[in-house]
């Protein structure tokens, strides 16, 4: 009987390159009002770096990191001001009328006139400088600060970008994956049903048989329709992140393999965490400048010593009776009492900085926590990918033998469908295990704060 039965495997392999000629129509997508989008030439390809470096150059959140940035060094710039010489330069020309029936003097002398017309005219430069006052200098220290923060916030934005962007390309890559398994499996579908058709045909077969297949057919046509909307979604928002145009098509030049690592012991991954993840350093640098900023309040009851200066010439006319004056000399001042403004921003300070030493010890703990949570999923995932690649194994032996059978005669395609069912399930659970492992992979780096040095 075997004879007059065709191969399976020729009929899979046929349709397999069938379905590997057509073409699925891209979904169409509907313009957003008032944007604008390129036209979309050729395919671009798309690796891994480069959708990194697309996404740090347009990615709004790297962006504003670095205008806080820029607004943070000029907070520092107005913060030093204060502690540096003020020069200043005014000159001034007035005619002036008093009436001296306003003030009650008209009458005292007869005669004279009540209205006393006379102009003044006055130019000179002034100099203040501020020889002590701690208060300023703790406002520019913390403005000094204020800017660290800023740049390692920055810094921290680009890292945590750089781990979104390349997770997210993970995501595009298994859901594509996913997407041409599914091609796959209907390939080999069909075949099936091609054969339970030929079969009752020829009388081997019952119209049971041939039901089933179509069964079989059409689940993997739902797999193959939710793979391609999932797929979609995947790449849509890989292209958000990277800034392309929604209806840009992108080649992923990427690919799913399993990279082995050797995992880190947790001693010293903690160690190389603690000194190289920002978020604590962040955290730190912030409780430095709300103590700062403390300090600077506490100092304004303090006394403040400065110098000033003032030389020009006054008289009534730039060329007439214009006489030079100066004055010089130093000033001491002591706040006695400002209603308790002063107490007041310092217990709002005091209480920042409790709030910034919690923040502190829970970054601390958050990093602890991500370390051991990658490692873990990383041994997990290293597991999953062996469990998933003898799975497969496994279920391609099951369909081969169940092939066999049914060429032989001696089962019906129960047998093959069930097989098929189960090869499709491992292919596509190694597809999974193999995008969890890159996906652990990416979080370690990220946990050990070493990101950058990323090897796809």
């Amino acid at each position: 009987m075997a004879h007059r039965l065709p191969s399976i495997v020729a009929i899979v392999a046929l349709l397999s390159a069938l379905g590997a000629a057509q073409q699925i129509a891209p979904a169409r997508r509907l313009p957003l009002p008032g944007i604008v989008y390129p036209q979309t030439g050729a395919p671009r390809t798309l690796s891994p770096a480069r959708a990194v470096e697309l996404a740090l150059a347009a990615e709004t959140a790297v962006q504003l990191a670095a205008e806080r940035r820029e607004e943070a060094r000029g907070r520092a710039l107005a913060a030093r001001a204060p502690l540096l010489p003020n020069l200043s330069a005014t000159a001034t020309r007035a005619s002036n009328a008093i009436n001296l029936a306003a003030q009650g003097l008209s009458g005292f002398a007869p005669g004279l006139s009540s209205v006393i017309v006379f102009d003044t005219f006055d130019a000179r430069l002034q100099l203040a400088q501020q020889l002590f006052d701690w208060s300023a200098v703790q406002r520019y220290r913390a403005g000094q600060t204020a800017c660290r923060a800023a740049e390692l916030e920055a810094q921290l934005v680009r890292r945590q970008i750089t781990g979104e962007v390349l997770l997210a390309y993970t995501g595009a890559l298994r859901a594509q994956a996913v997407a041409m398994a599914a091609e796959r499996e209907i390939a080999a579908a069909r075949a099936l049903v091609a054969l339970a058709q030929e079969q009752r045909a020829a009388g081997l077969a019952t119209q049971l048989d041939v039901a089933r297949a179509g069964v079989r057919l059409a689940e993997e046509e739902t797999r193959r329709a939710q793979a391609q909307a999932d797929s979609e979604q995947a790449q849509a928002r890989l292209r958000r992140l990277v800034a392309l145009p929604p209806e840009a098509e992108v080649t992923l030049t990427g690919e799913l393999r399993f990279v082995p690592v050797v995992a880190p012991d947790l001693t010293a991954a903690l160690a190389d965490a603690r000194r190289n993840r920002l978020e604590a350093a962040l955290a730190q640098a912030q409780r430095e400048a709300v103590l700062q900023e403390q300090s600077a309040v506490a100092a304004e009851q303090w006394p403040s010593v400065e110098i000033f200066a003032d030389y020009g010439v006054t008289g009534v006319r730039p060329n007439r009776f214009a006489l030079p004056t100066r004055a010089f000399g130093a000033r001491v001042n002591v706040p006695l009492f400002n209603g308790g403004a002063t107490f007041g921003r310092l217990v709002a300070e005091k209480s920042r900085a409790r709030q910034s030493a919690l923040q502190v010890a829970d970054a601390q703990r958050q990093i602890e926590q991500d370390v051991r949570l990658s490692l873990a999923l990383l041994a997990a995932a290293v597991e999953q990918v062996s469990a998933a690649e003898q799975s497969v194994t496994l279920a391609q032996r099951e369909t081969e033998l169940a092939e066999e059978r049914l060429a032989a005669g001696v089962a019906d395609n129960l047998e093959v469908i069930r097989a098929q069912a189960a090869l499709s399930q491992a292919r596509t659970a190694r597809i999974q295990a193999l995008a969890q492992h890159v996906a652990a992979r990416i979080n370690l780096a990220l946990a050990l704060g070493a990101i950058e040095r990323f090897q796809w």
